[in-house]
């Protein structure tokens, strides 16, 4: 009966053994499969890694653009203030020449009319003098004496 028994206990093993040899295939299964995704899991690391030194690399070179552009933009600034204070002296500039001009031009205009004052004046006085003396003129043609 107790060899009966342990047939029994050594079958019922041997069936358990089975069983534990089945789930050991599982999980050996089961291993690879996460070895699989470890190995896509680290090459996805590695990708993510390699993309985060890119923009790393991006955020750099932006923030180097952004200081040059800040740098710029204040050159920019003090460039235009200047243009702005000598566009402003040359307005005013304009502006007084404008102010000598038309006090040129006044002058000259005044100038003007007392040289034709003047001119006229001469020209009644030679006028004059030269009628007196054609009027001594005697109408022959000769001279007169």
């Amino acid at each position: 009966f107790l060899t009966q028994r342990f047939d029994e206990i050594g079958r019922q093993f041997v069936l358990v053994d089975q069983g534990f040899t089945v789930v050991n295939r599982r999980f050996d299964a089961m291993d690879r499969r996460f070895e699989t995704m470890d190995r896509r899991f680290d090459a996805m690391d590695q990708r993510f890694d390699a993309m985060d030194q890119r923009f790393e690399t991006m955020d750099r070179r932006f923030d180097a653009t952004d200081q040059r552009l800040d740098h710029t933009r204040t050159e920019l600034g003090a460039l235009v203030e200047g243009l702005r204070d000598e566009v402003h002296q040359i307005a005013e500039g304009h502006a007084l020449l404008d102010r000598k001009l038309d006090r040129f031009r006044d002058e000259n205009e005044t100038a003007h009319r007392e040289i034709l004052g003047l001119l006229r004046s001469s020209y009644r006085d030679l006028d004059r003098r030269v009628s007196r003396l054609e009027s001594r003129i005697p109408d022959e043609g000769g001279p007169a004496r």
